[in-house]
């Protein structure tokens, strides 16, 4: 299969897997399944994410539950969903214990996979590398374990998110967003 295999750290400027993955969001026409334990966003991958709802299409989004090393991260990931969510992004929380999970699928034929988390601190700030292949074979399997890992998880609602969580739970996504980019 035809594949790119690239890496980031702190000392090489421009984040060469920050750029695959969005160009690869700006290249989407009706899918994109997303999992990653960490996710949090910068203005640019908020953008390109809206962006790709305006066009018609379909974000999945799959990030692990309460049960994670990193609860700040948590929280500042928690702080975007109900944005996300009004935009018509779906956003699955893995329930059974800690994701590792790191892999975006593009319509079915784009995959990337790696140890890279959708997050500022592994595009930009870790040590990273991250593959991107074009193979729908490839994809469809990592379809199937998206879909199967979205059977043990819970759907978030845009109606309800915000009422069920409680007000330390707001406080603390809030202070933590401050943070995100850090994540």
């Amino acid at each position: 299969a035809r594949s790119v295999v690239l890496w980031s750290n702190p000392m090489s400027g421009a984040s060469n897997i920050k750029l695959m993955y969005l160009l690869a969001i700006g290249a989407a026409r009706k899918t994109i399944d997303l999992q990653s334990p960490y996710i949090t966003l910068d203005p640019t991958t908020k953008w390109s994410l809206a962006e790709a709802r305006k066009r018609g299409v379909r974000i999945r989004m799959l990030a692990e539950g309460d049960g994670t090393d990193a609860m700040p991260v948590k929280h500042a990931s928690r702080y975007a969903y109900q944005k996300l969510l009004d935009q018509g992004i779906e956003i699955h929380e893995y329930v059974p214990t800690m994701m590792h999970t790191k892999a975006m699928i593009v319509d079915g034929i784009f995959s990337i996979i790696g140890s890279a988390n959708f997050s500022n601190r592994s595009f930009e700030l870790n040590d990273e590398l991250a593959i991107g292949v074009t193979d729908p074979e490839l994809a469809a399997g990592l379809t199937a374990d998206f879909e199967h890992d979205l059977e043990s998880s819970k759907r978030l609602d845009k109606e309800t998110w915000s009422k069920q969580r409680s007000f330390d739970g707001k406080l603390n996504e809030w202070f933590w967003s401050f943070f995100g980019e850090l994540f």
